[in-house]
C-alpha cells in the first residue's frame, strides 16, 4: 500500500511539474512600452510604414500622449476616421503621397473636398480646428480596402453622423476614447506629420506597398 502510494504521487508530482512548464510555454510574452515599462498593446511609428526595427512599442497612456503632441503641433488639416477593430494599423497618410501612390482611389478627392468646406473652430472647445472627425460605423477588417478605393463619401458618411471639427487636442481624446471604448489594438500608429494635408483611418497595407 505504502509504495503504491509512494507511486502516485510521483506521478502526480511528474504530472504537476509538466503542467506548469507546458502552461509557461504557452503563455505569450508580455511586450513593455519602450517609454515607461508598462505593459504594450501598441506600437507607434514617427512615419506611415516604418522600418520595424523603429518602430516602438507603447503603453495606451504614453501612445495617447505622443499623438498628442503629434496633433498639435501638425500645422496643415486632416480627416480623422474613427479608430476601428479589424484593420490592424491607425496611420497618416498625405494627400500628395495617397493621390500619386494610388490614383484609382477616392480618398484624396473626398478628403480635399470636406477639408475645403470643413468649419475653422473645434466643435468641443472653439480652438482653430485642423482636424474633421468622421465615426467609423460600417469599417471593418473585410471592406476597408474598398473605403479606401471608394473613398468615404460614398461609403461611410451615409451610414455615420455628420463629421465635425476638432483641434488637435480634442481630436486625440475622441481617438482615445474609442480606443478604450471599443477595445481597440494597433499593431502600428502614427500621428499626422509635415506640411501637407490628409488623412488618418484603420487600414493595412495595400498590396503594392506591403513589406
Amino acid at each position: 500500500m505504502t509504495f503504491l502510494l509512494i507511486t502516485l504521487g510521483c506521478i502526480l508530482l511528474v504530472w504537476l511539474i509538466r503542467s506548469f512548464f507546458v502552461r509557461n510555454k504557452k503563455l505569450p510574452s508580455v511586450k513593455r512600452c519602450s517609454v515607461c515599462g508598462a505593459e504594450s498593446k501598441y506600437a507607434y511609428s514617427q512615419k506611415t510604414e516604418e522600418e520595424i526595427e523603429r518602430i516602438k512599442s507603447m503603453c495606451i497612456v504614453c501612445l495617447v500622449s505622443q499623438l498628442e503632441k503629434d496633433y498639435v503641433a501638425f500645422s496643415a488639416r486632416a480627416v480623422v476616421i474613427q479608430p476601428a477593430p479589424g484593420p490592424p494599423c491607425y496611420v497618416f497618410h498625405s494627400n500628395k503621397e495617397w493621390g500619386e501612390s494610388f490614383k484609382e482611389s477616392k480618398m484624396d478627392e473626398d478628403t480635399r473636398a470636406h477639408l475645403l468646406n470643413m468649419d475653422t473652430l473645434c466643435r468641443d472647445c472653439g480652438q482653430k480646428a485642423h482636424f474633421l472627425w468622421i465615426e467609423s460605423r460600417g469599417l471593418t477588417a473585410q471592406n476597408f480596402g474598398s473605403i479606401l478605393k471608394k473613398g468615404f463619401s460614398e461609403t461611410l458618411l451615409p451610414r455615420n453622423p455628420k463629421p465635425v471639427s476638432l483641434c488637435g487636442k480634442c481630436c486625440v481624446n475622441h481617438i482615445d476614447e474609442a480606443l478604450k471604448e471599443k477595445e481597440i489594438v494597433y499593431l502600428e500608429v502614427s500621428g499626422p506629420k509635415g506640411v501637407e494635408d490628409g488623412f488618418v483611418m484603420p487600414m493595412a497595407y495595400w498590396p503594392e506597398r506591403a513589406p
